[in-house]
């Protein structure tokens, strides 16, 4: 969101939901009217800086870093102790912005979101992932990984009595154990490669926004880094793809989009949220995957 001749219009409620709410207008200003240590779990999806669409450009890459720095300290301000921050983006971007946010975090991971279904038409290498940066506020940040176990692999459950390498986590800094490791009943803890496919066309969820995020994707973020009941923020909700995930999961959520065509999509989607339970959702992401291994 390249600095526009006319001030950006200031941030209004235009649908809530019990304590939830989607505004309209600037993010940054209206990052700036939330309370400290008041949010469990950021979620951003802001421009890239690739021209996608006159929102995504800059008059340069060190505008880019200088507005996106903006918003990330208020991300961190509003974030409580134990709060994440996740931001999307493709790799060779993000790259530029992890050092100097740095400085408002306690730790980061960078994560892959690996997808098989997008078209290649360039003479350049075909891109089949994106980064996600997990920004954590502080060392009492913790990921639940149980609602976001993956399949273990088939080597390792045809020898589920072994004993664990000494070079393993199981056993580093430790005698070897009596007992003998053996699987999760859930899975295997979640790993830093993500595959969810893209939404496409014949996805009930799919609307005309140009960089729409799979609700299968956010999904796992949100279950793994906020409470139930807890506040879910994402200050580029587009067409409300992290609302709709809060909603389904039973967070509390708060949501900012500058654009109204995107806000009336959102507004659209939050209006028939389908109602499962949690563990009902969790399982149906888990169907998901399952029938995408099996066709390949």
């Amino acid at each position: 969101m390249s600095a526009p001749a006319e001030p950006l219009p200031a941030p209004r409620e235009v649908h809530r939901t019990g304590e939830s709410a989607l505004f309209e207008g600037d993010s940054i200003a209206w990052l700036r009217t939330l309370p400290d240590s008041s949010v469990d779990l950021v979620f951003a999806d802001p421009p890239y800086n690739i021209k996608k669409a006159a929102w995504d450009s800059f008059e340069s890459a060190e505008a880019y870093i200088s507005w996106s720095m903006e918003w990330m300290v208020e991300a961190s301000r509003v974030l409580t102790p134990t709060g994440s921050l996740y931001v999307c983006g493709f790799p060779e971007v993000l790259a530029d912005l992890k050092h100097p946010a740095m400085r408002h975090f306690h730790s980061v991971r960078w994560l892959v979101w690996h997808y098989r279904n997008k078209a290649n038409l360039g003479s350049d290498w075909g891109r089949s992932h994106e980064a996600i940066l997990h920004f954590r506020k502080s060392r009492a940040t913790r990921i639940d990984q149980d609602p976001v176990r993956i399949p273990y692999g088939a080597h390792t459950l045809k020898y589920p009595g072994r004993a664990q390498a000494e070079t393993s986590a199981f056993s580093q800094g430790r005698e070897q154990r009596a007992e003998a490791w053996q699987p999760h009943p859930l899975g295997a803890k979640p790993k830093d490669v993500i595959e969810v496919p893209t939404t496409c066309n014949g996805m009930g969820e799919k609307t005309p926004h140009p960089t729409q995020k799979p609700e299968e994707l956010v999904r796992k973020f949100v279950l793994a880094s906020s409470p139930a009941g807890g506040l879910v923020l994402d200050p580029f909700s587009g067409s409300g793809t992290t609302a709709v995930v809060a909603e389904q999961l039973g967070r509390r959520w708060l949501a900012c989009e500058l654009e109204p065509e995107y806000n009336a999509w959102a507004v659209q989607r939050l209006e028939n949220v389908q109602r499962r339970t949690e563990q009902e959702w969790i399982e149906h992401d888990r169907a998901a995957a399952r029938r995408r291994a099996s066709i390949r």
